[in-house]
């Protein structure tokens, strides 16, 4: 990373800060991937971001924060990607497809970001996990249209999407974990057939899947 330029006016001074704030978040990944949480200290952050540890407390409260900074990003980006993909779909298997293949390839192309955000965040504390928590529940409504295809839709458990957004984030977890970032994609077929079955049926995802 380039040291940022000095001075100029205040709109060349906004989009300094703002590029500042951005290199912040990119260390902040970089450093935690590396190193996990506990291990990125402020030093290590401002000194791979090329700025004063002042700027970082400009831009974040604490370690906490900027962690949380960067997860609140990655998720709106995540989602922009997911609906945009979705959209281009007519059917609702079609979408859950188109919006999974989004996700994994979010993963695969940052995979500093992603292990920092579905593997580290865990380790942070009670309120990261518990946005970790809130986010992943916020995907269950996706799954839920599922239950209008379902005859006896009524006897799903309550818990089931949670479940099946659980279990997909855990196959990226396991992968993320053992440095596979760029094998998630292969997942797709795979968490089709587990998240469609209990709507589908066994012999309809695995016919979704196999047009992955």
């Amino acid at each position: 990373m380039e040291r940022l330029p000095a001075g100029g006016d205040r709109f060349r001074a906004e989009m300094i800060s703002r590029s500042q704030r951005d290199r912040i978040l990119t260390a902040m990944s970089e450093i935690v991937a590396k190193r996990g949480y506990q291990g990125a200290t402020v030093e290590l952050i401002t000194k791979r971001a090329g700025v004063a540890r002042a700027t970082f407390y400009e831009n974040f409260e604490n370690r906490e924060a900027c962690l949380l900074g960067g997860f609140e990003e990655a998720l709106a980006e995540v989602r922009s990607r997911i609906d945009a993909a979705a959209e281009l779909e007519s059917d609702w298997p079609g979408r859950i497809r188109a919006g999974l293949a989004a996700f994994l390839a979010y993963v695969a192309e940052n995979p500093a970001l992603a292990r920092t955000c579905l593997v580290e965040l865990m380790t942070a504390g009670p309120a990261a996990m518990e946005r970790y928590e809130q986010a992943l529940q916020s995907f269950a409504p996706v799954f839920a249209r599922g239950r209008e295809f379902t005859a006896g839709s009524e006897e799903l458990p309550e818990t089931l999407e949670d479940s099946i957004v659980g279990g997909i984030v855990w196959m990226v977890h396991q992968r993320l974990l053992r440095g596979e970032a760029a094998l998630v994609p292969s997942l797709l077929p795979t968490m089709l057939e587990f998240g469609l079955a209990p709507y589908l049926g066994e012999q309809r995802a695995a016919e979704v899947a196999a047009a992955a």
